[in-house]
């Protein structure tokens, strides 16, 4: 079940949080409420407070989704990401060096380049087995997110100031091997959502975030123009060009 945020309806139009352990569900046979107990993170309850107040205010919403599994119901929320920064953002990140990112179904790629486009730093988090037949999906979607954070992480303490990642959301499915099972996995590797989970733990660190148009960084004379020059692997060229792109950004916006 997914309901979508709706400030005017007290945060949420079919759940509804009471308090941080206690939420009402929308019977929609009926329109009546179903109330729940129910059991947050001891680190997430001073966000959910003030969420709790803000909705009730009719000053805030939030998505929610619930899942059932194992015989137990789960509780998925979006909240606003001004909010999440306020109670989890770990730091600012003042440094000068940009990181580009090029993100994929089994690995990240990340390189971090300074303002006269040198390499500075390459690195490579794989998860191979994520294409693997019968491998989970919620399984996987971490290990990616697990990938991120330590990527990031490490841009954070070398010097970064601004990631740069593709527009993911102009990017068509695409097929990186000669198994039909994995291809599959492939095409619903869920683009929108690592991304949206990029640019949320990009925040939390205080980067500047730029989106790259896509075009080009994977099949182009400039990609392998790229690869010749530095003996760079495909996925890690594509990191180069997405921080050239960003570093392009920000000399235009200076001038």
């Amino acid at each position: 079940m997914v309901s979508e945020g709706e400030s005017s309806r007290l945060g949420n139009r079919n759940v509804r949080l009471e308090d941080t352990n206690l939420v009402k569900v929308k019977y929609p046979y009926d329109g009546s409420w179903i109330q729940l107990r129910a059991k947050f993170g001891e680190k997430h309850l001073p966000l959910l407070r003030e969420l709790v107040e803000l909705a009730k205010q009719k000053k805030a919403s939030y998505n929610a989704r619930i899942l059932f599994r194992d015989a137990k119901i789960y509780l998925h929320l979006s909240v606003p990401i001004q909010l999440y920064l306020k109670h989890f953002k770990k730091g600012d990140a003042y440094g000068e060096l940009i990181a580009g990112f090029d993100l994929n179904s089994d690995r990240v790629n990340l390189v971090i380049i300074d303002k006269y486009e040198r390499i500075v730093d390459v690195k490579t988090e794989w998860f191979p087995e994520v294409t693997s037949p019968g491998f989970p999906r919620e399984k996987a979607r971490a290990l990616r997110l697990r990938a991120l954070a330590k990527l990031l992480k490490y841009c954070y303490t070398h010097g970064v100031g601004a990631v740069v990642f593709e527009n993911l959301l102009d990017v068509k499915k695409r097929r990186f091997t000669k198994s039909k099972t994995a291809n599959r996995k492939i095409s619903r590797f869920a683009k929108r959502e690592l991304l949206r989970h990029a640019i949320s733990m990009s925040l939390k660190y205080g980067f500047k975030v730029l989106l790259a148009d896509p075009k080009n960084t994977t099949s182009s004379r400039e990609h392998r123009e790229v690869m010749l020059k530095y003996g760079l692997d495909r996925h890690t060229a594509s990191a180069y060009i997405v921080a050239l792109r960003g570093l392009a950004y920000q000399i235009k916006q200076v001038k």
